[in-house]
């Protein structure tokens, strides 16, 4: 009886362990920072743990000429760019995955985007085993984190006084020689909701939505593209939002190094104004070049 009774303490004695050394791993996990590093234009860096999350990095900042091959700045990726375990492509135009293949090549992260976006980076001569082609609708698990993959549209644009969408063009077979700048069209434009443990957050790399796939998300970050030709007020009211991040703003062909103007930080100022005319109690934060933002 005795000898039970011992093997019945021992037995609660493991279990109880074993409980509390998952739940302080649980806590471990929950308790984890989120950084956040603006790149420019739409790209960031996003740090969890040892993991290591790429969006949009675009460091070459450089107009891409049609008719002429095209080449990242590796000297100016590097400088900023030193790891990633995944890279998320909101779309495919040059000032997003331009330097996307130089990266993936060098720190071997992972690709996820469009089939645009995956057969550039296979003319590039990217791994195929390091690409994932999404298509909207996609919910990813991954360690510390993850993600939903939302169709979205792009951003309308002002060239020369008038407005335009720009026509949604795609890749559809890896190229057969180099990349030129003619070659980076949109391939369709995409939002990630990404969540980290309680934390959700949504990036949007050009300044519109499809509004009905907007429901339900309620994010605590939204990263917003700046674009007066949009009226956010409806998308507002339904991502509701705790704090928007403003991106996409700057002169994406300057090189980092030279800072922003006055009248191009006003940009940025000019969304936070509709955020909040709307709803003055969520947090606007319109981030400096490189600039680092925890979350909690």
């Amino acid at each position: 009886m005795r000898a039970a009774l011992i093997v019945i303490l021992i037995v609660a004695s493991i279990a109880f362990g074993s409980q509390a050394a998952q739940s302080q791993t649980g806590s471990a996990s929950a308790m984890q920072h989120v950084t956040l590093k603006w790149l420019g234009t739409a790209g960031w860096e996003i740090q969890i743990g040892q993991t290591r999350i790429l969006i949009d990095p675009f460091l070459t900042r450089q107009q891409a000429v049609a008719s002429e091959e095209w080449k990242t700045d590796e000297e100016a990726v590097l400088r900023v760019i030193s790891g990633g375990d995944y890279i998320f492509a909101g779309h495919s135009h040059a000032d997003h995955i331009g330097d996307i293949p130089f990266i993936a090549k060098r720190f071997g992260a992972k690709i996820l985007g469009s089939r645009t976006t995956v057969n550039l980076s296979l003319s590039a001569g990217v791994d195929k085993a390091q690409l994932t082609t999404i298509s909207g609708g996609e919910k990813l698990d991954f360690k510390d984190f993850s993600v939903q993959v939302i169709k979205s549209q792009h951003g309308i644009l002002t060239r020369d006084g008038q407005k335009r969408q720009p026509r949604s063009a795609e890749i559809t077979r890896p190229l057969s020689g180099p990349i030129f700048g003619k070659h980076f069209v949109e391939g369709g434009s995409y939002l990630y909701y990404f969540t980290f443990g309680k934390l959700s957050l949504l990036h949007q790399s050009t300044g519109n939505f499809i509004e009905e796939n907007l429901q339900g998300l309620e994010p605590d970050i939204a990263i917003l593209a700046e674009n007066g030709n949009y009226n956010w007020t409806e998308a507002l009211k339904i991502l509701r939002p705790k704090t928007v991040v403003v991106h996409h703003y700057d002169d994406w062909r300057v090189p980092l190094s030279s800072g922003m103007t006055a009248a191009v930080r006003r940009r940025a100022q000019r969304l936070e104004k509709d955020v909040k005319a709307l709803d003055r109690n969520i947090k606007v934060i319109i981030p400096e070049f490189l600039q680092t933002i925890t979350l909690e």
